[in-house]
């Protein structure tokens, strides 16, 4: 059975959806789940540059600064092994759903 449509890509959603939003506050929050999103595809830079993004919008966004902690110990341990660390990151709970 095939799909009249296909499925939205979820991270292509995000990113129209941050060229629609104005608010700082709004785009920090797409910023981090577009993070999150990144990460589970394994990209780890792109991850890192959108939890920044989202820190600019909104300083205060504490998920997204934790998010960027475990991200950046997990960047200076994959220099080790990038699949051990990013698959230590995903178990870690971090919010990843």
């Amino acid at each position: 059975m095939s799909l009249a449509h296909p499925l939205p890509d979820p991270i292509a959603q995000l990113h129209h959806l941050l060229m629609e939003t104005q608010d700082p506050r709004a785009r920090a929050r797409v910023h981090l789940d577009l993070a999150r999103h990144v990460l589970q595809a394994g990209r780890l830079e792109a991850a890192i540059r959108h939890l920044r993004e989202a820190l600019h919008f909104d300083p205060r966004l504490d998920a997204a600064r934790a998010l960027l902690t475990q991200v950046g110990a997990g960047a200076a341990d994959r220099r080790k092994s990038p699949v051990r660390a990013l698959l230590s990151m995903l178990r870690g709970g971090q919010g990843l759903s």
